[in-house]
């Protein structure tokens, strides 16, 4: 190898190590949700790790093979345990199961429920390796149903999150709020504002680029919320071109700019887990595929 081989040789190395350094910036997390609800935690660990990703965020639901308000310490243990053995990281805990007990209920002893509920996810959190919760903070109806208002729903959640802020700084557990269609928290100026009230800096929020499709453009969101940004799903949305909802469709198949959002999600200096949210399909390749997809969105 000549002299002019042997710094060419270097450059490359130097450009590739700068290309890894950036794209470290994030790691590939799995929801669990693309997994058949009745498949062990354990062999849904081993389908992620063997698919490329580095974690998985699972569950609290009111049925096993997930987190249950029954799970004790010594089974947060044995499931860390597992994640270890396999290689996998617990990104999260999607608290799914205060659909049974919003924060916006008007009904006391039902948000007092709810409390409880994200009290006890937090207390297995830390054992589990999850640094996170994601926690729907309310919502104003169901459907067309209208069950309480914007005002109301904002109050009856922040009084729910407030109780448990010094527990979540106890135990150094984030919480995240995310909107999920619940017509509540639906401009990144409310939801900056919701997140900034509480004054602690273990309340964020969990975004979720293609849910914000519908009513706005996920770059501005990532812009004004910034730092608050704690954990992403990743979908990808295609937008109706009559006065309709869209649809949400595979990665890169949609109107999402992949680019703009990963430039801003650079600018903001957000770095941690993308976490794709799909559902199980019948398809035999679809972790591949989704995961395929994660990796040239990351490459962006």
């Amino acid at each position: 190898m000549n002299r002019r081989e042997f710094m060419g040789t270097l450059s490359a190395a130097a450009t590739l190590t700068a290309a890894e350094a950036q794209t470290k910036q994030f790691r590939k997390g799995i929801c669990h949700v693309i997994f058949p609800a009745d498949m062990p935690v354990e062999e849904q660990m081993k389908r992620a790790r063997d698919a490329g990703f580095e974690g998985i965020e699972l569950s609290m639901r009111e049925r096993a093979p997930m987190i249950t308000p029954e799970t004790t310490a010594a089974d947060a243990e044995r499931l860390a345990a597992q994640a270890r053995s396999i290689g996998i990281e617990i990104t999260d805990i999607m608290t799914s199961i205060l659909n049974t007990a919003p924060f916006t209920s008007p009904d006391p002893a039902i948000r007092d429920k709810g409390v409880g509920l994200i009290r006890k996810a937090l207390e297995l959190a830390p054992t589990l390796g999850a640094g996170a919760l994601l926690v729907v903070p309310g919502r104003l109806g169901s459907g067309p149903r209208f069950e309480v208002g914007y005002e109301e729903a904002w109050k009856r959640s922040s009084d729910c999150i407030r109780q448990l802020v010094p527990f979540a700084e106890k135990q150094k557990v984030f919480l995240c709020a995310e909107n999920i269609w619940s017509k509540f928290l639906v401009s990144p100026l409310d939801m900056r504002a919701f997140v900034d009230q509480f004054k602690s800096p273990w309340v964020g929020t969990y975004f979720d680029v293609g849910n914000i499709m519908q009513w706005g453009y996920p770059q501005d969101w990532i812009l004004t919320l910034g730092q608050r940004i704690k954990r992403v799903h990743i979908k990808d949305y295609k937008l109706s071109q009559k006065s309709e909802q869209g649809r949400f469709v595979p990665l890169l198949e949609g109107d999402v700019d992949w680019k703009g959002v990963m430039a801003a999600f650079r600018q903001v200096n957000y770095s941690g887990w993308l976490i794709p949210e799909y559902g199980a399909s019948n398809e035999p390749d679809h972790l591949r595929r989704v995961s395929e997809a994660l990796s040239k969105i990351i490459s962006m």
